[in-house]
């Protein structure tokens, strides 16, 4: 009898075991997320107050090279021709001539950046830009793909990770579009890049005439992805377009893309360059008056964990804690992308 007892108790603790083990492996993995500045992020993780950070370049490089932080995703390998950093007009500005002097100009940075024979002048425009040395805009740059037009079938993937998210206020549909690609063509007008794009085909050294008029420029200091922007200043681009920086062109910096859809809203600025999701939601939530004229690039973003931790892939961030920029902003959405399958937990 006893040993019938002892037999029944023993296969018991071996089904309770088995059972515990049954349900922490169908425990759902979770990563406590944190909204901090780019340069919160990088103190926080050199004193180890947060796990890792989600952040545009060039701060993941800064905290490589200065041997606190390790990369662990980039973006471009994660999600390729992701939805990042566009030229954004006012619905206020009409002048047309003026926009393809702006997409124009654009286009010339980006092409510059993209011409490996320029890789030295790059480098050194990259680091008075970002104020950062040698090694690190090196890799911030190789993170990044500078793009002429973005690849408008991932930003309809970026709303929908976003709407799950709880981001917008308003449904697409009760804004009065149809659905999301009657919206989508609204919101991005290829009209500009493709007249520039054909003219520069056929003649590379063409240049728009010279307009007349004034704008306020918009863009997030220091953020390496906006390097075309600089450059166009720096080889002359603006200028040969009519719009002498200084005088009739007025390039204004922001922290965050936030605080340039507040300066959109008050009619602040006339253009800029920032994330297209936050634009998103000023759009779907604010009715913003903007439209996207050209891209920026893809990649760029960065995933960056503890030099000194054993993390080697994002399965081992399950209950940790880590940083971005803040809900709504192309960090997020590719934070969500990276964790897809995770409980996001806001702390």
């Amino acid at each position: 009898m006893k040993s019938y007892i002892y037999i029944i108790i023993i296969g018991l603790i071996v089904f309770s075991a088995g059972f515990v083990a049954y349900e922490k492996s169908h425990t759902q993995k979770s990563i406590n997320v944190v909204s901090m500045t780019a340069d919160e992020m990088s103190a926080s993780l050199a004193n180890g107050t947060i796990a890792g950070f989600i952040s545009w370049e060039p701060y993941p490089a800064k905290a490589v090279n200065e041997g606190y932080g390790r990369y662990l995703v980039n973006s471009k390998d994660m999600w390729e021709n992701h939805p990042s950093c566009v030229l954004a007009i006012s619905e206020d500005l009409r002048d047309e001539d003026m926009i393809r002097a702006l997409v124009w100009a654009e286009i010339k940075g980006a092409r510059f950046i993209n011409n490996p024979s320029n890789r030295e002048k790059v480098l050194k425009y990259g680091q008075e830009f970002s104020g950062l040395n040698r090694n690190e805009v090196s890799s911030a740059i190789n993170n990044t793909l500078y793009i002429e037009y973005p690849d408008v079938s991932q930003v309809k993937k970026a709303i929908d990770i976003q709407a799950k998210a709880g981001t917008f206020k308003n449904t697409i549909e009760s804004l009065g579009y149809n659905d999301t690609d009657e919206f989508l063509s609204g919101l991005f007008i290829d009209k500009y890049y493709n007249e520039v794009n054909k003219k520069l085909k056929e003649n590379p050294d063409w240049t728009p005439p010279p307009v007349n008029g004034s704008l306020r420029f918009g863009y997030i200091e220091g953020n390496i992805h906006y390097l075309s922007m600089y450059i166009a200043q720096k080889e002359g681009y603006f200028e040969k377009a009519g719009l002498t920086p200084g005088k009739n062109v007025q390039f204004i910096a922001y922290r965050s893309g936030r605080a340039i859809t507040d300066a959109l809203k008050h009619r602040e600025v006339d253009v800029a360059t920032l994330g297209s999701t936050v634009l998103l939601r000023y759009k779907i939530n604010d009715n913003g008056r903007i439209r996207i004229v050209n891209g920026v690039n893809t990649g760029g973003t960065s995933l960056v964990v503890r030099a000194d931790s054993n993390i080697s892939s994002i399965d081992d961030m399950d209950g940790l804690k880590i940083a971005t920029p803040g809900f709504g902003t192309c960090q997020d959405t590719l934070m969500r992308k990276m964790f897809e399958g995770f409980e996001i937990k806001p702390v």
